[in-house]
């Protein structure tokens, strides 16, 4: 460059300083501000952390710790102010603003009962709980981490919405979970939920990768409870229409925290931090009568460390906010061998360019590392080797037990980003992007120098997972007035998921030390394999929503659906959806006494789809022969098939009275048909490969849920409000198109015409006696009534509860202090105890054992393991009167009873029945107490430099009482996506969870 033009350059350069500089004072000079305080409108306290929000132009800003608000540089002109907060009635007003300050103050109404509530009612679709048309579970979670943490998504969900079950299939950390949605109507699937974090549908899987004897690693285990805001739960096809194929189960919709405007701090953002510091303990001791080594047991249990740190920042400016995030816990389980390394990065940005464009994007990245200990059904566990035989470690030594090493490293991606724009007045146009990556690897390994069943010289073993899903969103959203009282809303959009997913594994064994473990090393080639998995689904939908003076509303809406595992000759896919809510409270005067009434009714269709391959007439397969390879056929599908369907009907009311006391009630109806079922070709088709799919099944569900909420007293320094959550849920299968019954893989669980899903349906046995009253023999409970040669299975029950429901209860004193409790109960609910059963099968059933020597069957105690190594009788059955009893007397017909309920066996039938259990329960789940600092920062003139801090002390799972003679009743040996369902066999219980938890807010 020459000297003359850097001379020239340098001239204009100072000259635009300049005026840059000089050019904010008379802008400036032409804005205003409106600055004010956000109160409790009944007890006048300050509300730290209120938003304001200039509705008309997107600006806004936060109250600081005295509840006092400014928003500077606002043109003048007339606004609508939105004042809101957590637990508060949200409040609007006209504010006009000229060039000189304006003051507002404002006292907000306590939201006792929720009716401010946005939540989501539809794909594209949200409102106030006060006009929902649809039931909608809602949760706080950042309310609810305030007072506890939580080790996963699901402890958040657990005992807290209506006609939603969260059942742990163990005690095991990062293990896996199962939703039970109202009646779980469909017979396909699942029966899981779709769940969407920011828009983006994730991987909900149970991985097993290599068995560890059942249990497997929950994806949701990745998902940071730290960074939820809310979750939004549609429960079944009324609420869940729109969503298309897959909702039946309903549809769970999480949202993460987004940027806040720091509350009057003197920098743009706030910093918070979070350590949680506790133990997992176990819960219930075993003992002498469902523990064959009751001690031994005991002893390998353990205090294991939970170490958590959360820290987040949140803040911006009027034009960008930003929420991010870092979050690491290390936390043991209560058995060896089981530990979760958990590390989380997030961060959330929105920006608003212009007042008719939002941009948002979110991204968040885990590492976790997964030990799983080996326990149910195999032989290398600590539970296998000391609950069922009286010789601990019978099956393999404790030294190898603790060698065996199986762990899931764990690496996930979770983003989307997101565009609105609103080109003209009350029109939003919507595109969002979304993928879930998931890069899974499961290392397994039997060290060479122990000895293990089944395997020589030491076993290795890799299996690798990579899923990836992305979602794609568009739509558009119009609101208009028809008349000056009706007003409406029309969207349209289009959704597509695309999944892909590879898997493959490799064993390899016979290594010559143990201390090369590379897979390489082994000598023996066992077995290895790959697998691949693309399926595509897409739905285009329209809604119309219709408000007529807030007094009735109305939806309408139908989705087509598409999928890449539906028949090429299926008909199409359509799933409708009509609700309507009537708001009686504005319709007419009511006593004062109810200050809201709603009536609501919806109807919505969605389904299941096939399975991957049921849409192919045929698939081949390679098959070597001594005439050189072949094809032959590997699997026949049918190219008729379509998705099972699942009609959902439900009405509801829900109420207010005296402004704090809420009542819900909703009575729902679920019907799927062309539910599929699997059918044999006859042999002379040729076409035997396998089952063919048919559109065949039907089946019913019904039930009732109903919520109480109050908050009888509040005052400046005292508080109580409490909730009382209860369900009623039933089903029937209705037809199975001929086909026999289904049974799980062990033979208990069974989808039959006529009875529920999944029920327990087997034999048992009972005493048969003498004329003298001597005991004779068991006997079979059933004959062969239906005449096929076989004695007739009896139904047990069902393995989920036909009530439930839970009792929440926060008590806030001395103003700072807060107490909270969660009790949960589950109501006629049944478990397959196959852990008494073997114990029975290895002599080690105390309870069989005292009524063999009352029966007289037995007349030496000590042989059959009732005594100590000193031959007396062991001190825990001391009180229990063994002793040959008077034959024929109640106690005596009593203890023959107990005899023939313990066979395994009768005639060669296993009665299996015998020994499925009454698993009611009472839980209380959490507990905490927690101590505000916010106030003592105050006065100490300290909240300069801390603008919070709180300490909390909590407990889970701290106190049971049930009818179950096992350790849990809420377990199942075969994980949580099993046809087989509440069956224990040597499962980990849950542990109970003692921790305290630091809060900081700078």
């Amino acid at each position: 460059m020459r000297r003359s033009d850097l001379k020239n350059t340098s001239k204009y350069l100072g000259l635009w300083l300049v005026l840059m500089l000089l050019a904010p004072a008379p802008v400036l000079a032409q804005q205003g501000s409106l600055q004010g305080r956000v109160t409790d409108a009944e007890t006048n306290d300050d509300l730290p952390g209120a938003n304001v929000l200039l509705v008309d132009v997107q600006m806004g800003t936060a109250t600081d710790l005295d509840g006092n608000y400014v928003i500077r540089e606002v043109p003048p002109g007339t606004y609508t102010v939105r004042f809101s907060f957590v637990g508060y009635r949200t409040q609007e007003q006209q504010v006009t603003i000229g060039t000189s300050p304006v003051e507002l103050n404002v006292a907000l109404q306590p939201d006792y009962t929720g009716l401010e509530e946005v939540v989501v009612t539809g794909i594209a679709s949200s409102r106030s709980k006060a006009t929902a048309d649809v039931s909608v579970g809602r949760i706080d979670a950042e309310q609810l981490q305030e007072l506890n943490a939580y080790q996963d998504v699901s402890q958040l969900l657990t005992g807290k919405v209506n006609g939603v079950s969260v059942q742990p299939a163990s005690g095991n950390v990062a293990g896996g979970i199962r939703f039970v949605m109202r009646s779980s109507t469909g017979l396909n699937g699942n029966g899981q939920p779709v769940i969407y974090v920011d828009g983006v549908r994730i991987d909900n899987a149970q991985v097993n990768g290599f068995g560890v004897g059942g249990q497997g690693v929950s994806m949701l285990a990745n998902l940071n409870p730290e960074d939820i805001a809310s979750i939004d739960i549609l429960k079944g096809p009324a609420g869940a229409a729109l969503y298309g194929t897959s909702g039946s189960n309903g549809v769970v919709l999480i949202t993460t925290k987004r940027g806040q405007l720091a509350a009057g701090a003197a920098v743009p953002f706030s910093v918070n931090y979070k350590g949680v510091l506790g133990v997992n303990e176990q819960a219930e001791e075993y003992n002498p009568f469902n523990a064959a080594n009751p001690d031994i047991a005991n002893a390998f249990f353990r205090e294991g460390l939970i170490s958590q740190h959360s820290l987040s920042a949140s803040g911006g400016s009027q034009t960008v906010r930003f929420f991010s995030s870092y979050d690491r816990r290390l936390e043991k389980g209560h058995l060896r061998n089981n530990k979760q390394d958990r590390q989380s990065f997030r961060a959330n940005f929105e920006a608003f360019p212009s007042n008719k464009v939002t941009l948002r994007a979110n991204a968040a990245y885990t590492l976790n590392e997964v030990n799983r200990p080996q326990n149910d059904n195999n032989i290398f566990g600590y539970l296998g080797n000391t609950l069922l035989s009286t010789t601990p470690f019978i099956f393999t030594d404790s030294a190898a037990i603790e060698a065996i090493e199986d762990v899931q490293r764990i690496t996930r991606f979770l983003g989307s980003v997101e565009a609105e724009y609103r080109p003209i007045d009350r029109l939003v146009l919507r595109a969002s992007v979304g993928l879930d990556a998931t890069d899974l690897r499961n290392d397994n390994s039997f060290p060479a120098n122990f000895r293990y069943s089944g395997i020589i010289s030491g076993e290795r073993n890799i299996f690798n997972r990579r899923n990836e899903q992305y979602t794609y969103d568009f739509n558009a959203r119009y609101s208009y007035a028809i008349t000056p009282s009706f007003r409406a809303t029309t969207i349209v959009g289009t959704q597509a998921f695309n999944q892909i997913n590879r898997n493959s594994f490799f064993t390899k064994q016979n290594f010559s030390t143990e201390l090369i473990t590379n897979i390489g090393a082994g000598a023996d080639f066992i077995d290895g394999d790959e697998g691949f998995l693309h399926t595509r689904e897409a739905g285009i939908y329209g809604q119309q929503e219709l408000n007529y003076q807030e007094k009735l509303f109305v939806t309408l809406g139908l989705r087509r659906d598409f999928a890449s595992t539906v028949g090429d000759r299926a008909p199409s896919i359509w799933y409708p959806k009509a609700s309507l809510a009537l708001r009686v409270d504005n319709l007419t005067e009511l006593p004062r006494q109810i200050s809201f009434l709603k009536l609501r009714a919806a109807y919505g269709e969605t389904g299941q789809l096939p399975g991957l391959l049921d849409g192919s007439f045929l698939r081949w397969q390679a098959e070597p022969s001594g005439y050189g390879a072949g094809a032959v056929t590997s699997f026949i599908g049918n190219p008729a098939i379509e998705p099972e369907r699942v009609r959902e009907i439900e009405v509801g009311i829900e109420s207010e009275f005296f402004n704090n006391v809420g009542l819900e009630l909703t009575y729902y109806f679920q019907q799927a048909e062309n539910s599929i079922i699997d059918f044999n070709n006859a042999p002379s088709t040729g076409l035997t490969a396998s089952a063919v799919p048919f559109n065949v099944g039907e089946s019913e569900g019904w039930g009732f849920e109903a919520s109480l909420t109050a908050a009888p007293v509040r005052t400046r320094n005292f508080g109580v409000d409490f909730a009382v959550l209860w369900n009623y849920q039933k089903n029937e299968v209705k037809d199975l198109g001929g086909a026999q019954p289904i049974f799980d893989g062990f033979d208990l669980n069974v989808i039959k015409e006529g009875l529920p899903r999944d029920a327990f349906y087997t034999w048992s046995s009972r005493a048969t006696f003498n004329e003298d009253g001597s005991y004779a023999g068991p006997e079979l409970t059933t004959t062969d009534e239906d005449g096929d040669g076989q004695p007739d299975r009896k139904f047990f029950g069902t393995p989920y509860p036909e009530h439930n429901g839970s009792f929440s209860l926060n008590v806030r004193f001395l103003k700072n202090f807060t107490v909270t409790a969660l009790a949960e109960w589950f109501i006629g609910n049944e478990v397959f105890n196959n852990t008494r059963l073997f114990m029975r099968r290895f002599g080690a059933l105390a309870e069989r054992n005292i009524a063999l020597v009352q029966v007289g069957l037995v007349e030496d105690p000590c042989s059959v393991n009732l005594c100590d190594a000193g031959g007396n009788l062991r001190p825990e059955f001391r009180d229990r009167n063994v002793q040959a009893l008077p034959v024929g007397s109640p106690e005596y017909r009593e203890a023959a009873e107990t005899v023939a309920r313990t066979e395994f066996s009768v005639g060669g039938v296993d009665v299996d029945g015998n020994f499925i259990e009454d698993a009611d329960f009472l839980k209380l789940r959490e507990i905490s107490i927690r101590y505000d600092f916010t106030d003592l920062l105050r006065k100490a003139n300290l909240s300069r430099y801390v603008r919070s801090a709180s300490f909390t002390l909590s407990a889970r799972n701290l106190w049971m009482t049930t009818k179950y003679s096992g350790a849990d009743p809420e377990v199942n040996f075969a994980g949580a996506r099993s046809a087989s369902r509440a069956q224990d066999f040597l499962t980990l219980p849950q542990p109970r969870v003692l921790y305290g938890t630091l809060t900081i807010g700078l």
